[in-house]
């Protein structure tokens, strides 16, 4: 249920990571997205007079105004080179867009979304929960009777407060107001585009005059751009923040002031750095803006939001079907809290970084491909790896468990596929070439405990080929060792060499993952 009345109109969470998009692209979604919006490239391309409309470079500019852009500076310049790490790559498309696509996709595979309705209540038991729900069109009253409650209603998150669940952080940043405007900047830009342009504070009533934090202008489409500054609410409320004093406001910070402006919308949000301190209480599950909450510095927001969800979503999924135990969902805390908490120590990082570099600062900063797509989980649902911290200084997708599997361009059938794009629906066994015996065993305890399990020799007699020959060098197998991916795509453990109780292994292997006690049946509903 949604207390919209439809999908978002705001113009917000544009970035769509490459991880993010490797899980579009599972669903049937990337072609759709890659529509929608222009291709981000490479940040050094932004000086390029008269760019194309379907393109934009990635990256973070300084300047005095955009009649001054000849001397502008580059702020930060993300790296767009993630082909030896992913499918796919980050595109640009805002909420706006993004939401309608998700919200189709979900219904025509069969979800119900009751946008306008709001949860009014809710008490939660031993076996389930029970919310009050109000249809906000007609104030009618009604109950929900559900197995678990995710909640993902926001920076404050009613739930949350209900629970008691606490939070940690720097807490409110500051109070900023975004404007969607409409305007000709083609001449003035000379057809140049860029991400976010950093422009000084405009001397003009009610916008916050800090030397250390810049106004922000970023690009929306092909002629509507976002600007952003910080007020302060105790002397500016933001009813006083009209159109007409939005468009002066952009004229004074563009340096253009007789630039023609319609203004669209104007919004304002507060910047927070928040982390919950439990995504989990009973039958009640914290997703996104209600677990965590960041400055917006490295589009790490939405993509979080959308991998908690994806994280939670195969675990309920098992624990639904009676094919695992109530205790993996324990591990959507035990993985995505302390990734949720350090990308948002990251995005304050970048935040501060990018208005007043240090060495200091540097050191701590994580390159942001490293952040979207390099994390690695430590948890029950793991086997044979623990890391002291969520995100590694360097890339190792390499095959180690808590990691995603590491792509590798394979072939079947005449086309290309790749090792991320294997798993989905099933655990999958990922094999050598002379590992053609782990299928016998994936089948038998496929077979034994209910579980779908999928397995992929690479080479030898297999369907899958590796064309360039990089598989077993990439993940770090042996000719005979196996990886089992998790339905997510992170490996959850790891064969070095063919066991001799290949079966015995994988079904004890599976048994622990999926918090099963040994001897269950297949099919038969587990406690919780």
């Amino acid at each position: 249920m949604e207390k919209h009345r439809g999908t978002t109109v705001l113009t917000r969470a544009s970035g769509i990571s490459s991880r993010t998009m490797e899980l579009l692209r599972g669903v049937g979604l990337e072609r759709t997205v890659i529509e929608r919006g222009p291709k981000l490239v490479e940040g050094a391309r932004w000086r390029e007079l008269g760019q194309p409309a379907d393109q934009i470079p990635w990256v973070v500019i300084r300047a005095n105004g955009l009649h001054d852009l000849e001397n502008a500076v580059t702020v930060e310049e993300p790296s767009l080179d993630v082909g030896h790490l992913s499918p796919t790559r980050p595109y640009w498309c805002g909420q706006d867009r993004l939401e309608p696509i998700l919200r189709d996709e979900a219904v025509r595979r069969g979800a119900r979304i009751d946008f306008n309705t709001r949860m009014e209540a809710f008490t939660a038991d031993e076996s389930g929960v029970t919310a009050t729900i109000v249809d906000q069109a007609t104030g009618e009253q009604s109950t929900v009777r559900a197995r678990y409650l995710i909640a993902a209603d926001g920076v404050r998150s009613p739930v949350r407060e209900t629970l008691g669940i606490t939070r940690t952080g720097h807490g409110t940043i500051g109070n900023a107001m975004s404007v969607l405007f409409k305007a000709d900047l083609r001449d003035t830009v000379k057809g140049r585009r860029f991400v976010i342009c950093y422009l000084p504070n405009p001397d003009e009533p009610g916008v916050l005059q800090l030397p250390e934090v810049p106004a922000v202008l970023q690009l929306f489409d092909e002629d509507r751009w976002i600007f952003g500054f910080f007020f302060d609410p105790r002397e500016t409320s933001p009813e006083q923040f009209t159109d007409e004093r939005c468009a002066q406001i952009i004229r004074t910070a563009t340096g253009l002031p007789g630039l023609p402006v319609e203004v669209q919308m104007a919004r304002p949000w507060e910047m927070s750095h928040n982390s919950a301190r439990s995504y989990r209480s009973g039958r009640v599950f914290l997703a996104g803006d209600a677990a965590h909450v960041h400055p917006p510095a490295g589009a790490f927001g939405a993509n979080g939001g959308i991998q908690d969800a994806h994280n939670l979503a195969w675990k309920l999924a098992a624990v639904l079907k009676g094919t695992a135990g109530d205790a993996l969902l324990d591990t959507y805390e035990q993985e995505r809290l302390p990734i949720g908490a350090a990308v948002a120590d990251q995005a304050w990082i970048r935040h501060t970084w990018r208005l007043n570099d240090s060495e200091e600062l540097r050191r701590a900063l994580r390159e942001s491909t490293l952040v979207a797509t390099g994390y690695r989980y430590t948890s029950d649902a793991v086997l044979g790896a623990a890391y002291p911290e969520p995100i590694p200084a360097a890339h190792d997708l390499t095959g180690r468990p808590g990691y995603r599997v590491p792509h590798v361009w394979l072939g079947r059938g005449g086309e290309r596929v790749s090792t991320v794009d294997l798993g989905g629906d099933a655990f999958v066994v990922l094999a050598g070439p002379d590992g053609g015996e782990w299928q016998a065993a994936a089948d038998k305890v496929a077979q034994d405990l209910g579980v779908p399990v999928h397995c992929h020799p690479v080479g030898g007699d297999g369907q899958l080929t590796d064309p360039d020959g990089a598989f077993l060098g990439t993940t770090g197998l042996t000719r005979n060792g196996a990886l089992l991916i998790r339905p997510d795509g992170f490996v959850a453990w790891r064969a070095e060499y063919l066991p001799e109780d290949a079966a015995g292994e994988l079904r004890s292997a599976l048994e622990r993952i999926l918090a099963r006690t040994s001897g269950t049946p297949g099919g038969t509903a587990l406690e919780g």
